[in-house]
């Protein structure tokens, strides 16, 4: 299993490459609960001004694990000043405190 600050680091890579700060600029990070293939999808979403949103898949974490998911949301949470949103998660909770999985964080 790929640590949690490798996962980490390979999705900070992938987002600066992407980033490029604009004035009428969102950004964001979603994050999509893969219950078909037992995965969790991470992308980058921008959009400028006007524009449509772009959406850039950044990784794909092939380890279904609940406790080991929670650990790279709260690394990734740490590292990027990005507004996480959750897609896929209805009534799931976090394994730390049972909290539910918010759609934004």
């Amino acid at each position: 299993m790929i640590s949690v600050k490798q996962q980490v680091d390979v999705m900070e890579e992938r987002i600066e490459h992407y980033f490029q700060p604009h004035v009428r600029a969102r950004y964001q990070i979603q994050i999509v609960n893969n219950t078909f293939d037992r995965t969790f999808n991470f992308f980058f979403l921008y959009k400028r001004g006007e524009e449509n949103t772009h959406s850039i898949p950044i990784k794909v974490v092939r380890e279904y694990d609940w406790v080991y998911f929670e650990q790279i949301v709260r690394e990734l949470q740490h590292r990027v000043n990005f507004t996480l949103r959750f897609t896929g998660f209805k009534d799931q909770i976090w394994q730390s405190n049972g909290e539910r999985i918010p759609r934004y964080l």
